[in-house]
């Protein structure tokens, strides 16, 4: 890359038998060319989509199941530990309704596992999108550490 002879002037391998052009005008020179080189029409044209962004909704799908996996792995939790408190008489009751929530936890792993695979393929229409994907993914890393 080349320098500049002085703090005020741009490489003589820009100019090199021109005159010494400060930076500043080179800077301000060229933001000019661009101002008029990109009109109104042609920014509308590359604007931004309206559209609602798909990852916007993968996002909150996956944030469904995923917190209704964490409610459903809390709930076996304290199943768990009422069922080691228990009195015998009160086990046979307990054991079902551990049973019942172990068997639930498939359906519900599998369409977590499904929303995070949807979540993971849909790319951003947006920077917003894109922002908030990241900061989802984030959020979830720091709740429960999920990968």
């Amino acid at each position: 890359m080349s320098q500049a002879d002085s703090a005020y002037t741009t490489s003589r391998l820009i100019f090199p038998a021109g005159p010494a052009v400060r930076r500043r005008q080179f800077v301000t020179g060229s933001a000019a060319i661009l101002a008029g080189v990109i009109t109104p029409s042609r920014a509308e044209s590359v604007g931004a989509s309206t559209a609602p962004d798909p990852v916007l909704d993968a996002i909150e799908g996956h944030r469904r199941a995923f917190e209704e996996l964490g409610r459903l792995l809390a709930e076996q939790d304290a199943a768990e530990r009422e069922l080691r408190r228990a009195p015998c008489s009160r086990r046979a009751e307990l054991e079902a309704k551990l049973s019942g929530l172990c068997e639930a936890e498939g359906a519900l792993g599998q369409a977590e596992m499904k929303a995070s695979r949807q979540l993971a393929g849909i790319v951003p229409g947006s920077l917003k999108g894109a922002a908030a994907a990241l900061k989802y993914v984030r959020e979830c890393y720091e709740a429960r550490q999920y990968p």
